[in-house]
């Protein structure tokens, strides 16, 4: 009889008898065991401790399909609304049974829950430790060497993280918090996901932008000079990434940004952007998705920090806000966008911008619908929309991302 035989733990009744009788809150009394008794108990704790993950997961997922309205009345008020959800969700991938028949672990089985070849992959991490296999998946995935497979890069954008952090409070700490953030999320995304190649963009010290803003009143980001202990920050930070082995990359006049976009179009392989930045959104295609963030959170089954990423595509992009990615820089022309101190055409807030590149598909078609007194724009948008028309060519400049820029493709390979 092996350990996945539905009778197992029928056959281990009398281990289970006794671990209740020596089992306490956080505590076993291994008092006069035996080594024989010490075998069973240990036989029976190790299945228990693999299985209670699906266990937990399978009674959320049916409590909550069944009571949604009250299914967490099920949990006491200690156990943790997010590990049950992150438990569902794997037990999601795998909803039958027999779907979970390999010799994995829990975590393997997290490891591989979103690859459509999961089943093969179990396959092959049947008989190793969740370390083991994450080391075979690493040489699986193509991280060695460039004729193993597809390469997948993060490309970073570290001055808004830096910022992130240093105007969190954490001060002299920002360089390292960011440094140790990014190579945990990248080692962690080359372990369970994939990822292949890391780089990390920074901002040039000028700013090409500005330039083009001088003769405006609304300034491209005038938003003053930084303290000198944030360039200290940020300088520290491309040095600590710099000796974790981690490529770092800025142009000339260019802002990470540009940097990002350009391999988002030049990498040869999927591209992932980490970032916040709303710009980021118009490199979004079949090759290129998002990820907005990533939250370290602890599991109370296995004690490990486990990482919930925030991944946004150019199908969500499109269905949240309804614009497809290619239209994004039309958008962000009308709409403006305060952060970078950018006006756009007075008196068009979010809605009204979206309704318009929709229906007229640029901001150039928009302006000469307004020209010709198309009726579906309002007369005093009208008169706005064709007032805007003298900084049309300086505005697209400030929101089009450059990807034309000569960048190092020899990224980071995570091996």
């Amino acid at each position: 009889m092996t350990e996945d035989d539905p009778r197992v733990l029928n056959e281990l009744q009398p281990n289970l008898t006794d671990l209740v009788v020596r089992a306490h809150k956080r505590f076993l009394n291994c008092s006069d065991l035996t080594l024989e008794e010490a075998e069973r108990l240990g036989t029976i704790i190790s299945i228990l401790a693999r299985d209670v993950a699906f266990w937990l997961g399978d009674l959320a997922r049916y409590t909550e399909a069944r009571w949604p309205d009250t299914h967490h009345q099920v949990w006491p008020v200690t156990q943790s609304p997010g590990q049950l959800s992150r438990n569902a969700g794997v037990c999601r991938q795998y909803p039958h049974e027999e779907d979970r028949r390999h010799e994995a672990t829990y975590s393997q089985y997290m490891q591989v829950a979103g690859k459509p070849d999961r089943k093969v992959r179990l396959a092959t991490m049947e008989g190793q430790t969740t370390d083991e296999s994450r080391s075979t998946k690493r040489t699986m995935s193509g991280l060695l060497s460039e004729e193993q497979g597809p390469r997948w890069l993060l490309a970073v954008d570290c001055n808004y993280y830096i910022h992130r952090f240093w105007h969190s409070g954490a001060g002299v700490e920002a360089a390292s918090g960011v440094a140790s953030w990014i190579e945990r999320t990248a080692k962690r995304l080359a372990e369970d996901k994939g990822l292949t190649d890391v780089v990390c963009c920074f901002d040039s010290p000028n700013n090409h932008r500005k330039q083009l803003t001088d003769e405006w009143e609304d300034k491209y980001k005038d938003r003053g000079k930084k303290e000198p202990e944030l360039i200290q920050q940020i300088n520290l930070a491309k040095s600590l990434l710099n000796q974790s082995g981690f490529a770092t990359v800025s142009v000339d006049g260019m802002e990470a940004d540009d940097v990002m976009a350009s391999y988002a179009v030049q990498f040869p392989g999927q591209v992932t952007l980490l970032t916040q930045d709303k710009d980021q959104r118009q490199c979004l295609s079949g090759k290129c998705n998002i990820l907005l963030d990533v939250e370290w959170l602890l599991d109370d089954v296995s004690g490990d920090h486990l990482p919930e990423y925030k991944w946004l595509s150019a199908k969500k992009h499109a269905e949240e806000t309804g614009i497809p990615s290619e239209k994004w820089t039309d958008y962000q022309m009308i709409m403006g966008d305060n952060v970078d101190g950018i006006r756009g055409v007075e008196g068009i807030g979010a809605k009204g911008a979206a309704d318009l590149v929709n229906e007229f598909g640029t901001v150039e078609a928009v302006i000469e619908a307004a020209k010709a007194g198309n009726e579906s724009i309002k007369p005093k948008k009208r008169d706005a929309l064709i007032a805007f028309e003298e900084k049309l060519d300086v505005t697209r400049k400030l929101v089009t991302l450059r990807t034309d820029l000569e960048i190092p493709l020899h990224t980071t390979r995570l091996a």
